[in-house]
């Protein structure tokens, strides 16, 4: 599994979209992890499935690195249908023409996406959370990052306490 930072890795899936003959196949899940607080978002193209883990550095600034994860099945396909419809920016925050337009195929559901993650894809799991540590590594030292991410954090620990 080859890994891409965001923006790479949604120009492709644009390109595979846009030529995709099956486009009303593909399907996104989005689910937050309870242990991390990190984000899953998972695309399923006809044949491909594709993961994205992402993490909040400020408010509503992300990274994330993402890469293929397997093969799409039937199975996983009625995996996707189960969850909440979520809006269409969750998957991505991208300004140009390189965001998925994917109105009305997306759900959300951290319980599938935990299901997805530790059954489905889980050897594909260390891999990318070593990609994004290093990201996120990275760009916590910038101060202003730091400072706004170690307020991020504490915000949230106090909310699950």
């Amino acid at each position: 599994m080859e890994l891409h930072g965001i923006d790479e890795l949604m120009r492709h899936l644009k390109g595979r979209y846009d030529s995709s003959e099956r486009r009303h196949e593909w399907r996104a899940l989005s689910g937050r992890d309870h242990v991390s607080g990190k984000y899953d978002t998972f695309i399923f193209s006809e044949d491909r499935v594709y993961q994205i883990r992402s993490a909040e550095v400020s408010p509503r600034r992300m990274v994330a690195v993402g890469g293929e994860v397997g093969s799409n099945s039937p199975d996983l396909f009625e995996l996707t249908k189960s969850g909440s419809p979520i809006p269409l920016g969750v998957i991505s925050k991208a300004t140009d023409a390189s965001a998925i337009v994917m109105l009305g195929m997306q759900q959300y559901s951290s319980d599938v996406a935990d299901v997805l993650r530790n059954e489905h894809f889980h050897s594909r799991q260390d891999r990318l959370e070593g990609e994004l540590e290093a990201r996120l590594d990275k760009l916590l030292e910038r101060p202003e990052f730091r400072t706004s991410y170690r307020r991020l954090r504490e915000d949230q620990n106090s909310y699950f306490a």
